[in-house]
């Protein structure tokens, strides 16, 4: 997989919202995309999903360009967006079902991502009886069982606590690690961004401010060498 973003540029009402991003990314990369609210960085990944479309500029993946959604890019947004009235194994069927897959092979396949994010005794819940952790692994199993080349990821734990975003991030490397899925994870938080990525890309106003790349070693801690180093020069890209 090789995505490659050229000379983007999106606004909405006259008002410049990306100007100019630039992006090479390959594929099995975990790429954090780091900023304030504002800077454009969910307007980049609805762009990358393609909900919508650059005025100028290009967006290809693996040679095509990103002209609408597709089975090959799996979302995962900061609200959980279940269906309340499937149960847990129905909603991750959902996607399935719509591509027309085979009733039994896209069983197979939720049923195993279901088993990887932890849930597959949960197979035949409702979403009202899952905690908050527990629906964003639906989720992700959902956004997996298309099998997508790209999982993009808007700010999916931001709504958890601070023991429950702990694992997820966990759970989250050890899927990517597996599966061998390109990530593009959106966050502003700094720390999150260190400890899962392998480049963090900042973003400023629009523009790409610093395309970082993380040199601690996996797995990683808080307390790494190099790590509150990280933070600091982050923290003052962005605040320069």
């Amino acid at each position: 997989m090789e995505l490659i973003i050229q000379d983007v540029k999106k606004s909405f009402q006259q008002q410049q919202v990306l100007n100019g991003i630039n992006l090479h990314i390959q594929t099995h990369e975990f790429i954090c995309v780091l900023g304030h609210s504002g800077c454009g960085k969910s307007t980049l990944l609805n762009l990358l999903a393609g909900f919508t479309r650059p005025d100028s500029g290009s967006v290809v993946v693996d040679g095509e360009h990103v002209k609408s959604p597709s089975k090959d890019r799996g979302v995962v947004f900061q609200e959980h967006a279940l269906f309340p009235w499937y149960t847990v194994l129905e909603n991750v069927l959902f996607g399935p079902d719509v591509q027309g897959i085979d009733k039994k092979e896209a069983e197979q396949k939720a049923r195993k991502y279901l088993n990887m994010t932890g849930l597959g005794e949960y197979a035949d819940h409702y979403p009202s009886q899952l905690s908050g952790g527990m629906k964003q692994r639906v989720g992700i199993a959902r956004a997996l069982a298309a099998e997508p080349k790209i999982l993009l990821m808007d700010e999916p734990f931001g709504a958890l606590d601070v023991f429950t975003k702990e694992n997820m991030r966990n759970e989250l490397i050890d899927i990517w690690s597996n599966l061998k899925t390109t990530i593009i994870f959106i966050t502003h938080d700094i720390s999150e961004a260190i400890y899962l990525a392998d480049r963090i890309i900042v973003m400023k106003e629009g523009y790409v401010a610093s395309d970082m790349k993380v040199n601690i070693p996996r797995p990683r801690q808080y307390t790494d060498d190099g790590f509150a180093e990280m933070a600091v020069e982050i923290e003052r890209t962005l605040v320069q």
